[in-house]
């Protein structure tokens, strides 16, 4: 089971914008991933966080990031998503 997202005091989901990503293999075995994010709304640089990736985890992945950003793509706005 996946873990909760994660949330502040308050209750609220913490977001943490994506503005970019690096990726390269490793060794002709896996896939590195950088992720580069804003951790704050005065980040204006930018943070770094780098996961190693499986080719089958790299496949899932994507898959699942495509179907939920064509699922948004297909929504009008204002509708809720559950």
């Amino acid at each position: 089971m996946t873990a909760p997202f994660e949330t502040d005091s308050e209750g609220n989901v913490i977001l943490k914008p994506v503005t970019g990503w690096n990726i390269a293999p490793v060794a002709g075995v896996a896939v590195l991933l950088q992720f580069v994010y804003l951790d704050s709304e005065t980040d204006t640089d930018g943070k770094r966080i780098q996961f190693v990736l499986k080719p089958d985890v790299c496949l899932e992945l994507a898959e699942v990031l495509t179907r939920q950003a064509e699922r948004l793509l297909q929504t009008p706005p204002g509708t809720p998503l559950h």
